[in-house]
């Protein structure tokens, strides 16, 4: 999952908001040095991308991209179904998405920018701009792979092609996330963090 997600599911299972996003961005096993929050934070933010990774629905939807696409598949999907909880945040929360998306920024405004500089340039950009409320616009997943090809320096291409598959699969990819993602809401409010 993206970060939208994994903020909203840190917000669902009442872990850290912060600790979920920081997963990205903090390698290696020993959380040690981090407060207990921000260990099970960082620990349900893997466990999600492993249920997510291995989840037949998921598993199926990645089979459908072609060969040339099929490598960056995982990363669209995961922005793609941000774009997807953005329309149906209500069906899935009571509390509005910019409520949980203050509180996440607060967070995010008072951490550090310690953890890496991919951390740094991501917090400053998402402070600044404030950019995860755009995703109930489709064209911002066009903007994230374009951002994503632009890290990889154009080494892999798939922004355009991977975007038209996108639009041209929508209500196919959209049923799989809503049959897909409640078994991710009621996989994180059981799974075990210590």
């Amino acid at each position: 999952m993206n970060y939208l997600a994994h903020i909203h599911l840190a917000h669902v299972s009442q872990t850290s908001l912060l600790g979920n996003f920081l997963g990205d961005f903090v390698k290696g096993s020993n959380l040690d040095h981090l407060p207990t929050s921000l260990q099970h934070g960082i620990r349900l933010h893997r466990k999600i991308d492993s249920y997510t990774d291995n989840h037949p629905v998921v598993k199926s939807l990645r089979k459908q991209f072609s060969a040339n696409l099929r490598r960056m598949s995982g990363v669209m999907i995961d922005i793609y179904f941000d774009h997807l909880l953005s329309l149906h945040w209500p069906s899935f929360t009571v509390q509005p998405q910019q409520v949980v998306l203050s509180a996440f920024y607060q967070q995010l405004k008072e951490e550090p920018s310690k953890h890496s500089q991919h951390f740094a340039s991501v917090r400053a950009g998402l402070l600044k701009h404030q950019w995860l409320q755009n995703y109930n616009e489709r064209k911002s997943c066009l903007g994230a792979y374009q951002q994503i090809e632009k890290r990889l320096n154009r080494r892999i291409e798939f922004a355009q092609e991977g975007y038209q598959f996108m639009n041209l699969y929508h209500a196919q990819i959209e049923q799989d996330f809503l049959a897909f993602y409640p078994e991710l809401i009621h996989y994180v409010q059981t799974v075990e963090l210590d």
